[in-house]
């Protein structure tokens, strides 16, 4: 019952916490990409930093897999494309697979990092504000609408960067990279739409953080309402 009653001060510790560890995985990030072939050459050539770094999206090759069954007829079922987590070795190597890795990661992980820091500090002084008992404030009518902004801003803004990082990690498939493991072999074309990448976006999606913005910047609204009401009742007063 003590934690639920002091649940803004709660919350405002652990946004607080989350700020911190934003920043530590800012340095993290920026010390493996920007370094890679330096922790290579200290740690071996034998040596491996496998990361998750999105998704792969690609058609499925005519013959080389599909879907039957025993009672539907040939075409009932479609598996019109192939898709899975794509794990890189930051740590790699190979130069140009290098330079594709920072041109897709390093705009979506700023983007990340800056988006959560934003987010947590007004989350945080918000729950601040609300432990200290104000409520209808100018502050946290400010605060509400920084974070229903926030959240759709990256929201638009990761679609931007899925299509950048499809770019920049596709010219490199489409160069180097066959599938393999298939009947056959299956090249990479860099035609654009041929292969999708979808980078890690945090804690939304981006069409659940649109979403959730603008119901926040309808709680904002509602806000400010009640920030006028208050004016006036005092006013009265």
């Amino acid at each position: 019952m003590k934690i639920v009653s002091n649940l803004p001060g709660n919350l405002r510790a652990l946004f607080g916490l989350l700020r911190i560890l934003t920043v530590i995985m800012a340095v993290f990030w920026l010390l493996v990409l920007t370094l890679n072939t330096w922790i290579q050459s200290r740690t071996g050539h034998d040596a491996r930093l496998m990361a998750t770094v999105g998704e792969i999206m690609l058609p499925a090759a005519p013959g080389s897999v599909g879907l039957s069954s025993d009672t539907a007829t040939s075409g009932s079922l479609v598996l019109p494309s192939l898709r899975g987590s794509l794990q890189v070795d930051l740590c790699s190597a190979d130069a140009a697979l290098v330079s594709a890795l920072r041109q897709a990661i390093i705009p979506a992980m700023t983007a990340l990092i800056i988006f959560s820091y934003v987010l947590f500090s007004a989350l945080r002084n918000l729950c601040a504000n609300l432990e200290r008992g104000e409520v209808f404030n100018d502050e946290n009518l400010r605060l509400v609408r920084r974070i229903g902004l926030t959240l759709i801003v990256y929201s638009l803004l990761g679609v931007g960067l899925e299509i950048w990082a499809s770019h920049a990690l596709g010219g490199y498939f489409g160069q180097h990279v066959v599938l393999t493991g298939l009947k056959t072999d299956m090249p990479f074309t860099p035609s654009f739409g041929a292969l999708h990448f979808s980078m890690p976006s945090g804690l939304l999606t981006n069409l659940g953080g649109l979403v959730i913005g603008c119901l926040v910047l309808v709680v904002a609204e509602a806000f400010r309402q009640g920030l006028n009401l208050k004016t006036e009742n005092d006013l009265t007063v």
